[in-house]
């Protein structure tokens, strides 16, 4: 609990004569969520105007509301303090930090960013870390560990929302962790969100930066920026991550205080990267050549980052840290194998961008020796349109066989998503079915796949639900795979 007047200082605003007795206990910007003695953040949202939910707030039990608008014509009561500030996500995020003390300062945070393997290569560098005797905690799309236990991530948004994220920050200093990995999305690294701002890190890896969100970021340069903002961030003596992979490498070096430095894979680091199929890739770096069971070069990458990354952080030599890299488990959701008696190759992914499409299909092309590839998959709705036909136009190009189905349609539907998934689709020899019901598209994947075919079933991965135009269904993609695969062998003779 803290003074009003000590957390409105820590956002430049002196009011201690009305605030420094009024004690909070909480900091919200849900209406509903609020609590007695709370502050209430009423954004200016992209859907929703947060000043349209102040009396429920204050019904609630808010004492004081701020906002990015003037709240002075509102019939607010006598007792309700309310502030306008410039920057209404920026004060949220540093609030909500002094709430709970400031716990990033008690922790080495290590941010990963980039549009396709933030999760992967997060969750590999905290294996190497716990593999190494330091205590890590761990935030992404797919997992937590704030130090009591690695669970699946509560939060649907990689970067929880400040009050959140700073609660878990907290819970990782009681716990006693010492390094926290964290999953860094551009739109919690935006100027518009901020939701990272005050947090300083002491190491960052970008994997690389292809086109993602652009119906948020409204251009490829101003999604790479706020990427950029992640190595801006980065403390006196902290390391920048990255391969020669990420085509936005420029932006990013050039962003650089002399006080911090770079290591990149391909440059700084040469490499080799040999894909075996199903049997792994072969990595070729500082004189090592090491057999992983990672199935994609990318793969290889992120492990190879968090490895530099976990020397940086311990001080051990990469050549004791490299091999570790055969231990390590593969992240739930991710080229996520089905095993089955029907001689099929079944493959669950989170792809969910060209490039990352491109890496799956040919290696799924690759290694189909001879059978036919049938993809299941959809795309986002309400989100980036601009990706959708160059992700239909990959698959198209090596499939026999697509069936479009739901991802999360949301209120847009699915017609207009398997419109743009199919405006660049131009191979004759490929089928395309639609299926909404993206139990029924599983299901028919696998009755019309014969011994020898490769199926793929993208964008899921991992997570828990499908957002249609006015539910939210519980959802698991593994769960789904594996009973269409029952039943058909049930069919068998």
């Amino acid at each position: 609990m803290k003074t009003l007047a000590s957390l409105l200082e820590v956002i430049g605003i002196e009011d201690s004569m009305q605030s420094e007795s009024i004690q909070i206990q909480t900091i919200s910007q849900h209406s509903k969520q609020c609590t007695p003695n709370s502050v209430f953040f009423a954004f200016n949202g992209l859907r929703t105007d947060g000043n349209l939910f102040i009396q429920e707030a204050i019904n609630q039990g808010a004492v004081c509301i701020i906002s990015g608008q003037d709240l002075s014509r509102l019939p607010l009561p006598s007792h309700i303090l309310w502030y306008q500030v410039e920057k209404p996500h920026t004060a949220f995020a540093r609030m909500c930090s002094a709430l709970y003390d400031r716990p990033q300062d008690n922790l080495g945070i290590i941010g990963v960013s980039g549009t396709d393997g933030k999760s992967t290569t997060c969750d590999y560098l905290y294996q190497l870390l716990w593999m190494n005797g330091v205590k890590a905690g761990l935030l992404t799309t797919v997992s937590m560990d704030d130090g009591s236990g690695k669970v699946d991530s509560p939060h649907r948004q990689s970067t929880p929302e400040p009050d959140q994220l700073h609660a878990f920050l907290h819970r990782c200093v009681q716990n006693n962790v010492k390094k926290v990995v964290l999953e860094c999305t551009s739109h919690a690294l935006s100027n518009t969100f901020d939701r990272l701002a005050g947090i300083e890190f002491e190491a960052a890896i970008v994997t690389k930066v292809t086109s993602e969100h652009l119906e948020f970021h409204h251009s490829l340069e101003e999604y790479t920026q706020a990427k950029v903002n992640l190595v801006r961030s980065l403390k006196d003596g902290g390391l920048f991550l990255t391969s020669t992979d990420n085509a936005k490498l420029e932006a990013f070096t050039t962003a650089l205080r002399p006080t911090t430095h770079a290591l990149i894979l391909g440059k700084d680091i040469p490499l080799r990267i040999e894909s075996l199929g199903y049997q792994g890739v072969v990595v070729d770096v500082s004189g090592q050549r090491i057999q992983t069971p990672l199935l994609l070069p990318s793969l290889a990458t992120n492990a190879l980052l968090a490895v530099f990354c976990a020397s940086h952080l311990t001080g051990l030599e990469t050549k004791t840290l490299l091999p570790l890299i055969k231990s390590l488990k593969p992240v739930k959701g991710r080229m996520h194998l089905i095993e089955n008696s029907l001689g099929l190759r079944v493959i669950i992914d989170f792809a969910h961008t060209a490039d990352a499409y491109e890496g799956i299909f040919f290696f799924a092309k690759r290694t189909c020796e001879g059978g036919d590839l049938i993809a299941v998959f959809g795309c986002a709705g309400e989100r980036d349109t601009s990706k959708r036909s160059p992700m239909g136009r990959i698959a198209n190009k090596y499939c026999s066989t697509i069936i479009l189905t739901e991802e999360d349609p949301r209120r847009e539907g699915n017609q207009a998503i398997f419109s743009d998934l199919r405006f660049l689709m131009d191979n004759p020899s490929c089928r395309v079915w639609e299926i909404e019901s993206r139990r029924e598209a599983i299901r028919k994947a696998v009755s019309i796949a014969q011994s020898g075919d490769t199926l793929l079933f993208l964008g899921k991965g991992h997570e828990k639900t499908i957002e249609r135009m006015d539910e939210k269904i519980s959802w698991d993609e593994v769960e789904e795979v594996r009973e269409a695969l029952r039943l058909a062998q049930e069919k068998q003779p």
